[in-house]
């Protein structure tokens, strides 16, 4: 229950409120009452009071000197001051002590209980303020590793950059990203692919093994973050000063790859190369440099010799490669890691439709795509403590390439792969997101009169909107945007049988600010219109 004090000199006064507020009623606990600032401060430290009902001139110590000392102490009690003096610098110095009303006697006792129950209610306010706070402060921590790889990822996509998202947790992370030049650089190394003994899982081993040196290179760099980690791929972003030359921040960088290079070849061996993209002027230039990073990886079969491809290494060749879309196996196994087989489907759809438009690829380039997609899955599904051998436990890379024949075996395929993998990830993954998206649920419950897109609730827990859509979907199986009109319009109802309020005040109330499309979508929601729903 919530405690009160009453500080004044005046006895009448005290036993008068003693008497005839309804503290009961009010869910208030008297707790102390007190003759002076003196006395007053011993009750406050003795209680803890939750609201201070306090006089201002008073014997030994009066009213302003006594709330100085207690918010000196840290005490965050609500204040209200019941004076018989009105005077300017005294209410002046009470807003700086942050009082929360100021009456002049002789008050009503309407006039005190409004009060009291005003104040109520910030506290009651203030409290669930605190609790969304600590539930958020916990969500934070759950989520903080998926923040950091939505933030080093989502620099290598175009417009990441202008999403809130990506303010929000460069700031909570405290990377600054201004005045920096930004240039990728990509790690590609191979094992024998004619080992008899090749498991998908050796790769994930391998992988992290790679990221765990260029992790240990990268802590006495500066500016030196691992972007995204695919199956023999490591995507590093390197920012320099840009007071630096150009020319001297490519030296660097490819000094940078160098080092890489040397020390996975020297404690794994394995065969690795490197391929540097444009120098960025700024972070929104990121893709673009992740983007010619990869046209150049592309081209390293034409250059044998080139352990380290940059752009000036490039040269024109009759004959083009056929790039690998590594974005769009990456898509689609993020699909499976969220374990939303429509999204699967669709984005297997959207590669084959791709590669038939670009020119279907031979035979052995697509057994190659295979390879490389099963590298990515093996390393995410490592990141979730499972191996594919897990799920489908008669796998065998060699006999699965031997099955591919055409780019509708190669569809089929991955469906085949996936789609099991997805029902297992779509358990795994409820329970993980379920605080999440409690959280959320609650808050839209609480908070449904404010503006609360998806955006400002994906801000709130430092995840990306569409990574927070997916799962909203996934755990509650409607999307946000019609979760909240469903609580808003239950809402309405509420309000509308309640008797005491107009449409127009209703529709506010439930956080429309136009009357007429609060109406229509009342009527989608319940078959009637506003004004018939009591009829």
């Amino acid at each position: 229950m919530v405690k009160a004090v009453i500080i004044d000199d005046d006895i009448t006064t005290i036993h008068g409120l003693t008497r005839t507020v309804r503290w009961n009623e009010l869910g208030i606990q008297l707790a102390g009452t007190a003759k002076n600032g003196r006395e007053g401060l011993e009750q406050i430290r003795a209680h803890c009071p939750d609201i201070i009902l306090t006089d201002i001139f008073m014997p030994v110590m009066n009213g302003i000197e006594m709330l100085k000392a207690l918010r000196e102490e840290g005490n965050h009690a609500e204040v209200i001051i019941l004076s018989g003096y009105e005077d300017f610098k005294t209410a002046q110095a009470a807003v700086k002590l942050q009082v929360n009303e100021y009456l002049s006697k002789p008050a009503t006792l309407d006039e005190i209980e409004n009060v009291l129950v005003t104040t109520m209610n910030k506290l009651e306010k203030r409290e669930q303020s605190k609790k969304e706070d600590k539930e958020l402060r916990e969500l934070l921590e759950t989520n903080l590793p998926t923040t950091k790889k939505q933030l080093f990822k989502g620099l290598l996509e175009p417009e990441f950059c202008h999403s809130a998202f990506f303010q929000k947790a460069a700031d909570y992370l405290k990377i600054d990203f201004t005045d920096q030049y930004f240039t990728v650089l990509l790690i590609e190394f191979f094992i024998n692919r004619e080992r008899t003994s090749y498991r998908p899982s050796d790769l994930s081993l391998f992988a992290y093994a790679v990221k765990n040196i260029v992790d240990e290179l990268s802590q006495p760099k500066q500016g030196v973050y691992v972007a995204d980690v695919q199956r023999n791929l490591i995507t590093v972003i390197v920012s320099t000063p840009s007071r630096m030359k150009k020319e001297r921040v490519k030296l660097q960088v490819k000094q940078t790859a160098l080092e890489y290079l040397e020390n996975i070849q020297k404690y794994l061996k394995l065969q690795v190369c490197a391929s540097i993209g444009q120098v960025g002027d700024q972070v929104e230039d990121i893709h673009k440099s992740y983007a010619s990073a990869v046209d150049l990886l592309a081209e390293r079969e034409k250059m044998p010799d080139q352990q380290i491809i940059t752009e000036e290494d490039k040269k024109d060749q009759s004959k083009a490669v056929c790039r690998r879309p590594i974005e769009s196996y990456q898509a689609i196994i993020d699909a499976v890691i969220l374990g939303q087989e429509d999204l699967v489907e669709e984005r297997i759809g959207t590669l084959i439709g791709k590669l038939r438009r670009e020119s279907i690829p031979s035979i052995s380039v697509l057994r190659e795509f295979s390879i490389d997609i099963v590298g990515i899955l093996a390393l995410a599904l490592h990141d979730h403590g499972l191996q594919i051998e897990d799920i489908h436990s008669d796998f065998n890379m060699c006999k699965e390439l031997e099955l591919l024949h055409s780019l509708k075996d190669f569809g089929d395929w991955l469906r085949d792969l996936f789609l099991p993998i997805c029902e297992v990830m779509s358990r795994r993954s409820s329970q993980k997101h379920r605080k999440t998206i409690d959280f959320i649920m609650r808050y839209v419950q609480e908070h449904y009169a404010e503006d609360i897109t998806l955006d400002v609730l994906a801000e709130k827990v430092y995840l990306t909107r569409n990574y927070l859509s997916q799962i909203f979907k996934q755990e509650t199986g409607e999307n946000y945007n019609n979760y909240l009109t469903r609580i808003r319009m239950e809402k309405a109802k509420e309000l509308m049988l309640s008797g005491n309020y107009k449409i127009f005040e209703i529709s506010q109330k439930v956080g429309y600010k136009n009357n007429t499309y609060f109406s229509q979508l009342f009527k989608k929601h319940t078959g009637v219109n506003p004004s018939e729903f009591n009829q």
